[in-house]
């Protein structure tokens, strides 16, 4: 994502679409699609309802409830920082008809939190979410009493507001970093004049220590407040008996005066702002600027049609900015734009350019003569009339297609609460977009851009590398610049390239395949290839009559995968290399042609193939429409008889490469990162330098690319093509690959490189512990490892080890001592190097570092008692669910998948033929027979602290 993409989406800003299709129900705008039930009662409750049976994707008996309160951190006063997310979490707790608290409420239902009950607060509303699992009307309306509980009748008390509050100091905490420090002052510049970035959602830790209840409580009083809430519930419930019960909890509450609003606009002036972003952190040079101008919604033809002219004009200004970087002058890079709003009523228009190390002013002459090329020439008539052809396609499209949503309804309508707007009828919406584009013409668009580009409030910031400050000028000298540039002649704008159509070149030889082995029970198939790689095919409608899966033959995917031994952890040699000789390669593309005529033809040709390169492994996957696989194997086929390296992609890469690897710039947590891996691998070849680039020559890794496609290759193939389809293909594209037999060796149908090794954490125990963090926060970092052969089962078993871990880690280190807001927890079978791998991760309070991870190692020593009965039938249930549904909506995806790792583990297709047997792993028996195994003794636990 582009740099100032991240900066809009960083405070909150929401990117404008012309096809949202939601609209005001005043004046002419379009009312809410019939298919919602909505309406407001007498106290000013709003709701509304889509009963989920209309829909014949949506997932059966589930329903997703939210109450949204239409108040957050911008409705704060002073003295209130951080009180609306404060109240968010308290309504959790005492209520007077829940004296022990919503949380305990709705545990008793079976819901986790987290999973099935959860909330959020931004600065314009707080949102509690709740989704209910096979929906009865009983259990929908006890949700919508506790519902009530929290809406009404929460008692905010001081003894659970102190508890709760270390809960709320560690999310805090948890986001001190250096991103976060450099986001907060690039909220304050694009929203100065306004109460945004005096309102902080999360409070300060002041506000969080020291806020009493009372405050939070008044607050509460003052904007939970019926006439200022919404239910918006997707399930599959009768409408009207939905409405009845929602009048019997909710309608009783009386209308409240709300407190009056602060405005959310900035105040907008004519005159520029500079400013600049300095951060001892930061790795960029960068120069960024922004227009700010009025846009009020208006959903009235007139209004919707301007916000078509908005579209049209923002797309036709991405599409010629992008041309432009190809004139941009050395020591200028990544020239993007972006398009937002920063407030209901206040829209931002932004423009960047990336610099070299003292080149920031070049950057700004840079772009204010691209913006004056722009708004002088205005857009080419020919991209004005494919924008305009392309809204006419995407409406026509979308009157069908935005009729089925699924669960989408539910994210929808509370979209449209949330901003105020509505959910029109998709053939409505559309019919109105095609009705009103016919009369958008070129002369619309350029005064649209005019008009941005002439907006009188301005900002300009910098950012350097290690935070060094820059001189930009002055507000006079850079306008200065703007009036010279006005007076200068300027060429016309950059063209579109035209792309020639290219075609794969023609593979004239043939291999051949040979049957080795045939499984018709599971239809699999064996085949080696004349030049010494091998194929496995699975034809995946022998399983589907098995597990009862339509085997439909129109509109199917075959699954490609190519492993080699390819990997990138050589004995001797460079690791490096390895790695960027695959990169590059796969940014040449086909080698011969230009990026932009490969980019047409995958887009053409719907191919996509990926690859992945492992310490000990280079593979090669992509799905693909049946009718495509010919264009697929072609592709392939190029990429390893021809591993060549584009002279222009070599040299962009590498220069991009040594920029970074020359900025000097180590943040603290890096330091602290980098000990960590070097106690785990004993290795400081851990960050790439400019020593490490210099023998890397255009020839040297070329060389390495053609010896990394020379590695013989293991194929796995899942179609519902007939047989003889594939492999004439297959003799074709893949036995013609020329590969060196001597180069590696074959073991168990798996492919082993002699010259790689696998990446292991050393045994033992170590621990690493600095004070380097320049945040008032500690954090705790636990990797270790125990040897368990690989095996469906044992992974299986791992995964829901690893999530109750996590559960219980929450429990010990949240719930119970108030000591931390998220705990991370991985656990896993690392199928490369047959070990589970178990990673725990949280920060915390300085001061309670050390108890903490006290109570995580006394956790960890309680593997048996991790399983319970109770827990074995829950997570035996949960993954039939899940494995049902994979089954039913990725069928062949999961075979494919499954059949690599058993070919590759087994020599043959056990894990196809044992698939029913998974959730025995699961059982109460079988997970204490593994647990009692588990110590992962060989540790390296890490301790992050503040500079002291």
């Amino acid at each position: 994502m582009l740099f100032l993409q991240k900066i809009l989406n960083v405070v909150g800003i929401t990117c404008l679409c012309v096809f949202a299709a939601q609209a005001q129900a005043n004046g002419d705008g379009l009312p809410w699609d019939k298919r919602v039930v909505h309406g407001t009662l007498d106290n000013g409750f709003q709701y509304y309802l889509f009963d989920s049976r209309q829909e014949e994707d949506a997932p059966k008996g589930l329903t997703m409830a939210n109450l949204v309160v239409l108040s957050g951190a911008i409705d704060e006063e002073e003295n209130q920082l951080g009180v609306a997310h404060m109240v968010e979490h308290m309504v959790f707790h005492e209520s007077t008809g829940l004296p022990n608290g919503v949380r305990k409420a709705f545990t008793d239902m079976g819901f986790k939190q987290g999973r099935d009950f959860n909330a959020m607060t931004n600065s314009e509303n707080t949102r509690y979410m709740v989704n209910l699992k096979n929906t009865t009307p009983e259990r929908l309306n006890q949700v919508l009493d506790i519902y009530q509980q929290m809406a009404f009748h929460a008692q905010i008390k001081a003894p659970s507001l102190d508890k709760e509050r270390r809960i709320i100091e560690e999310e805090w905490r948890g986001k001190l970093s250096h991103r976060v420090r450099i986001n907060d002052d690039k909220k304050a510049l694009l929203r100065v004049g306004s109460l945004y970035p005096e309102r902080p959602v999360i409070g300060t830790q002041d506000s969080i220590q020291h806020t009493p209840a009372e405050q939070l409580q008044a607050f509460y009083n003052d904007w939970y407040a019926p006439n200022n809430m919404a239910l918006v519930i997707f399930s599959p419930m009768d409408s009207s008996v939905l409405t009845a019960e929602i009048k019997r909890v909710f309608g009783k509450e009386p209308r409240r005066s709300l407190p009056k609003r602060h405005p959310k606009d900035p105040v907008l002036d004519e005159r520029l702002k500079i400013g600049q972003l300095q951060d001892a952190g930061n790795k960029w040079n960068q120069l960024a600027f922004l227009y700010r101008f009025k846009s009020t919604p208006d959903e009235s033809d007139e209004g919707r049609r301007n916000g078509l002219i908005d579209y049209m004009t923002r797309n036709l200004l991405t599409q010629q900015i992008r041309r432009q970087r190809d004139v941009l002058p050395e020591h200028v890079r990544v020239l993007s734009s972006t398009k937002g709003t920063v407030s209901p009523n206040v829209a931002i228009l932004g423009f960047s350019v990336n610099v070299d190390d003292g080149y920031h002013s070049l950057g700004l002459e840079t772009l204010v003569q691209e913006l004056e090329r722009i708004k002088r020439h205005g857009f080419w008539p020919e991209d004005f009339d494919q924008i305009r052809q392309k809204v006419t396609d995407i409406a026509k499209r979308n009157k069908d297609a935005a009729k089925s949503r699924g669960t989408i309804w539910s994210i929808k309508m509370v979209e449209a609460v949330t901003s105020d707007k509505v959910l029109p009828d998709p053939q409505q919406s559309n019919d109105r977009i095609l009705r009103l584009v016919d009369s958008i013409s070129l002369a619309d668009v350029n005064a649209r851009l005019r008009q941005w580009l002439s907006s009188p409030d301005r900002i300009l910031y910098t950012q350097a590398v290690g935070g060094k400050a820059v001189n930009i000028g002055s507000v006079e000298s850079v306008d200065a610049i703007f009036h010279e540039m006005e007076s200068r002649p300027l060429a016309a704008l950059e063209t579109e390239h035209v792309v020639a159509a290219k075609t794969l070149p023609e593979v004239t030889q043939k291999g051949t395949v040979t049957l080795t082995s045939r499984n018709a029970e599971l239809g699999v198939s064996r085949w080696s290839l004349s030049n010494g790689d091998s194929l496995t095919l699975l034809d995946p409608t022998v399983l589907a009559e098995r597990y009862q899966i339509e085997a439909s033959g129109e509109g199917t995917k075959s699954y490609f995968t190519a492993v080699s031994a390819a990997g990138y952890h050589v004995k001797q040699g460079s690791t490096w290399a390895e790695q960027i000789a695959v990169q590059m390669s796969e940014a040449t593309g086909v080698y011969g042609w230009s990026d932009d005529e490969f980019q047409q033809w995958r887009k053409d040709n719907k191919v996509s193939l990926s690859s992945k390169q492992k310490a000990q492994n280079l593979v090669y996957r992509a799905s693909i429409d049946d009718e495509k696989i010919e264009s697929l194997l072609g592709l392939y086929h190029v990429n390893q008889v021809t591993p060549h390296i584009d002279h222009d992609v070599y040299d962009t890469v590498m220069a991009s490469l040594k920029r970074n690897a020359s900025v000097d710039v180590v943040r603290p947590i890096e330091a602290f990162s980098r000990r960590i891996a070097k106690a785990r691998f004993e290795s400081n070849n851990v960050t790439l330098t400019v020593a490490d680039l210099a023998p890397l020559s255009l020839e040297k890794l070329e060389q390495t690319r053609q010896k990394q496609v020379a590695l013989p290759v293991q194929y796995f193939i899942v179609s519902r093509l007939p047989e003889s389809d594939i492999t004439a293909l297959v003799e074709q594209y893949l036995a013609t690959v020329p590969r060196d037999l001597s180069a590696s060796k074959l073991s168990q149908s798996a492919l082993v490189n002699d010259e790689t090794t696998p990446v292991l954490q050393l045994a033992g125990n170590r621990v690493v512990d600095l004070s380097l963090n320049t945040e008032p926060k500690a954090e705790y970092r636990f990797y270790a490892y125990q040897a368990v052969p690989w095996s469906p089962a044992a992974a299986l078993q791992l995964t829901y080890l690893g999530e109750r871990l996590e559960t219980i880690l929450k429990q010990r280190l949240r719930s119970e001592v108030q000591g931390v807001y998220s705990v991370r927890v991985g656990l896993e079978l690392n199928k490369e190097t047959n070990r589970a791998e178990l990673s725990i991760q949280y920060s915390s309070a300085p001061a309670r570092l050390d108890d903490l991870a006290a109570m995580t190692t006394d956790v960890l020593a309680q593997w048996p008692s991790m399983v319970t009965a109770e827990w074995a039938s829950e997570i035996q249930e949960a993954f039939a669910d899940v494995e049902q549904n994979r089954l039913a909506n990725d069928f062949d995806g999961t075979l494919s998948h499954r059949l690599e790792l058993s070919e590759r583990f087994y020599g043959n297709a056990q894990y196809l033929n044992d698939m029913d047997e998974l959730s025995l792993a699961l059982s109460e028996a079988k997970l204490n027979a593994f647990v009692e195994h588990l110590s992962f003794n060989d540790r390296v636990i890490g301790f992050f602290r503040p500079k002291e």
